[in-house]
């Protein structure tokens, strides 16, 4: 345990610190918690290594900044990000699915195995992306809120994919994982409208307080329970949680206190430990270059899929490019979809190194592409040509 307790402490105090660089460098502070993970972990220094109390603490602090990111979106924009949120998240995950199947024959004859490889790069996971539009204050953006509805529809068109794989595979009807999507659905759906409507009834007796805070982390914490019971990520009834509770008339205290926990213990825990699981073991000339590969898909796949899609809707290119740019990142989702494929032998293990570098690739340049995209002379440029 003394073990544990001198790792964390080493580990916050290297993620805070590589913030503060990346911020002077004007670089979002995800990136120097991610860089400072990679120089901590097996792949560098390895002074810390990536265990089960990490483990625990990285997935609260994935929880968590979902949750607040949830609090802090505007549900009016959401709403009306439906229609383009789910344009974007399809051609986000046809594009990348059709590429990487096809890129994966470079190396594979098996047709299950390369369309696996494909499902594995149609995934996209918006905590580093949520966390990186909070630091330049473009959650509320229309580009933000578009990011963060299509994020979500992606991981139900993602996990539909996958239980449609293991069915045919194994030889069974897809149904029930299905009707465990449809189920997830119409819980949230009925949660986002009815729970502003309980608060509302006990309005009165409500204070913004340590009891209302702890009622609504428990909510949160069940919420992804539920998802992840019913086969989605937890960070997406995390986020939905967050998103029902944004409705609530203390929702800025509930902001304030969240983002306390999360961006001052949990969050930066969670970033730094995506850079721990970096390990080059056993990778060689091929697996590089199936990493390569694999990640260029994962960028090219994304910009270019949802960013069609958000032109569909007349988004503007800089727009569209934020769009595409921030859907980049696989993180967990990626690993977990990986990790369904290795248990059930429809990829193998030179596949899963790969995976974990492209998410961990993927990650650190989500980031630095935000940032770029949402620069004034990109902006700029698009003006002028519209003029």
């Amino acid at each position: 345990m003394e073990k544990t307790l001198l790792d964390l402490a080493i580990l916050l105090l290297a993620a805070k610190a590589g913030g503060l660089l990346s911020r002077r460098l004007k670089m979002p502070e995800v990136l120097g918690a991610l860089v400072s993970g990679i120089l901590l972990g097996p792949a560098v220094l390895n002074l810390i290594q990536y265990d089960d109390n990490i483990k625990l603490l990285s997935t609260l602090g994935v929880v968590m900044l979902m949750f607040l990111a949830g609090l802090e979106t505007d549900l009016e924009q959401f709403k009306k990000a439906g229609k383009s949120a789910f344009v974007i998240a399809l051609f986000g995950v046809l594009v990348p699915l059709v590429f990487g199947t096809l890129s994966a024959f470079l190396f594979y004859g098996n047709f299950m195995e390369n369309l696996f490889i494909g499902v594995i790069l149609t995934a996209t996971s918006v905590s580093i992306t949520a966390e990186t539009l909070t630091e330049l204050g473009k959650l509320h953006t229309k580009a933000g809120v578009n990011i963060l509805g299509a994020a979500v529809i992606d991981d139900i068109l993602g996990l539909v994919l996958i239980s449609v794989l293991l069915s045919v595979e194994g030889g069974s009807s897809p149904a029930p994982a299905l009707i465990g999507v449809a189920l997830f659905c119409v819980c949230a759906v009925a949660g986002i409208i009815l729970l502003p409507k309980l608060f509302a009834r006990f309005e009165k007796k409500i204070q913004p307080n340590r009891t209302l805070l702890t009622l609504s982390l428990a909510a949160a914490l069940a919420a992804a329970f539920a998802a992840e019971k019913l086969g989605i990520a937890a960070i997406t009834g995390a986020y939905l949680c967050g998103l029902a509770l944004s409705q609530i008339q203390h929702r800025e205290y509930l902001e304030r206190n969240v983002r306390v926990l999360s961006s001052g213990f949990l969050a930066p825990i969670f970033f730094a430990s995506v850079g721990l699981e970096a390990s080059l073991d056993g990778f060689g000339p091929r697996e590089m270059l199936i990493t390569l590969v694999m990640f260029v898909i994962a960028v090219i796949g994304k910009v270019v899929g949802c960013g069609a899609g958000a032109r569909i809707f007349h988004f503007s290119r800089s727009e569209s490019l934020q769009i595409g740019a921030g859907m980049i990142s696989r993180g967990e989702v990626a690993l977990i979809t990986a990790n369904i494929g290795l248990q059930n032998k429809l990829i193998s293990q030179e596949v899963f190194i790969p995976t974990l570098l492209v998410v961990l690739l993927t990650t650190i340049i989500t980031p630095v592409l935000l940032k770029l995209s949402f620069s004034h002379r990109i902006a700029a440029r698009d003006r002028n040509e519209a003029e």
